[in-house]
């Protein structure tokens, strides 16, 4: 009797874990999401360019100690390419010099 409670058991302990993000699918579903941002994106040349003058932009407004606008350039270049390394890094800093913003 009780061999016969333990695999339904089994089952909805197992069920309940996976719908709550403690079964296995879940657990790689953080290192799939990275492996796609850190994928390379295959920009048109216009938005090459224009990823490249936002990066400058902000890279300008952080040497002027400008980190608002540095900020909002940086937004617009990862609406286009979010895996850009380089804004990633200075947005990094950013947030370092000003944690509460």
């Amino acid at each position: 009797m009780i061999r016969d409670r333990a695999v339904p058991l089994a089952f909805a302990l197992a069920l309940s874990c996976a719908c709550a993000g403690l079964g296995p699918a879940h657990r790689d579903a953080p290192a799939a999401r990275e492996r796609r941002r850190s994928r390379p994106l295959r920009l048109s040349s216009q938005d090459s360019q224009r990823v490249e003058q936002l990066y400058y932009r902000a890279v300008d407004a952080y040497s002027r100690n400008d980190m608002s606008t540095a900020r909002a350039r940086l937004d617009e270049l990862l609406a286009i390419d979010p895996a850009h390394a380089p804004a990633l890094e200075l947005l990094g800093k950013i947030r370092k010099a000003a944690p509460g913003r």
